[in-house]
C-alpha cells in the first residue's frame, strides 16, 4: 500500500505570464497531489498440467552417471598427485630436505544445505585436501677449469639450490574413497502452480484552486475479472 501527498508552491509570475492571473486569488498558490496504489494477494492458485514427473523419471538415471564421471575424474587426479608426490619425494630424500606438513591446512568442510524452489537436499561434505609445496631442491654444478699459462685452476662445485615448483607433499589416503555428497531430489508433481490474480486498486487525486481531478481504477478477481474506472473533474473554468 503506497500513499503520497505532495504540496507544491508555484510562483505567481509563472501563472501571470501564461495568462491565468485572473484566476489567482493570491500571489502564491498550492495544490495537493495524492496517489494511492494497493494490491491484495489472492490465496487461490491455478494448476496447469505439465509432465514434470515424467521429465524427472527420464533424468534420474543421469544422476548415477554423474557419480560415475566423478569417480573417473577422481582416479585420474589421484594418479597425477601420486606421480608428483613420488617425484618430489625422491628429491627430498636425496638431499635430506624435511617438509613442514603441520603448517598446511588439508581439510575442507562443507555443511549440508537446502536449495529452495527445486527442493534439493545436499548432505554435509568433508574432504582431505592434498598438501602442495612451493620449492624443490635442485642440483647445479659448475665444472672445473684451468687457465693455461698462469697455472690457475678452479675445481668443480656442486650447489643445492631451491627451485620454484609446486610439488605435492602429501596425498591423502581418503582421496581413494572420495565420493560426491548425497543429495536428494524429490519427484515433482505433474502440475505447475500459478498464483491467482489478486485485487488491485489505484486512486489519483489532484486539488488546486483552479481544478480538482479524481480518478479511480480497480481490477477485481471474482468468478470473472471485473474492472472499474471512474474519473471526475471540477473547475472554476468551464472549459476544464
Amino acid at each position: 500500500y503506497t500513499e503520497v501527498t505532495t504540496p507544491l508552491l508555484r510562483d505567481f509570475s509563472l501563472w501571470e505570464r501564461t495568462g491565468l492571473k485572473d484566476f489567482l486569488k493570491t500571489t502564491k498558490q498550492s495544490f495537493d497531489l495524492s496517489v494511492n496504489a494497493q494490491y491484495k494477494k489472492n490465496t487461490d492458485s491455478h494448476f496447469i498440467p505439465f509432465p514434470l514427473g515424467a521429465v524427472y523419471d527420464i533424468l534420474s538415471p543421469d544422476i548415477n552417471a554423474v557419480h560415475h564421471h566423478f569417480e573417473k575424474g577422481r582416479d585420474k587426479m589421484l594418479d597425477f598427485l601420486t606421480k608428483s608426490y613420488n617425484k618430489a619425494k625422491v628429491k627430498f630424500d636425496k638431499y635430506k630436505v624435511e617438509t613442514s606438513l603441520n603448517k598446511l591446512p588439508r581439510t575442507i568442510r562443507i555443511p549440508g544445505y537446502y536449495i529452495p524452489f527445486v527442493n534439493i537436499i545436499v548432505s554435509p561434505f568433508t574432504a582431505e585436501m592434498p598438501a602442495i609445496g612451493y620449492m624443490v631442491p635442485k642440483e647445479m654444478s659448475i665444472p672445473g677449469f684451468t687457465i693455461p699459462g698462469i697455472g690457475f685452476s678452479l675445481p668443480s662445485y656442486t650447489f643445492i639450490l631451491p627451485y620454484l615448483e609446486f610439488p605435492v607433499l602429501h596425498v591423502p589416503t581418503s582421496l581413494q574413497k572420495l565420493t560426491l555428497p548425497d543429495f536428494e531430489i524429490p519427484r515433482p508433481s505433474d502440475h505447475i502452480s500459478i498464483p491467482a490474480l489478486g485485487n488491485f486498486t489505484y486512486d489519483f487525486s489532484f486539488k488546486s484552486s483552479v481544478i480538482t481531478l479524481n480518478t479511480n481504477v480497480a481490477l477485481y478477481n471474482y468468478s470473472d475479472i471485473v474492472a472499474h474506472f471512474r474519473s471526475s473533474s471540477f473547475s472554476v473554468i468551464d472549459a476544464l
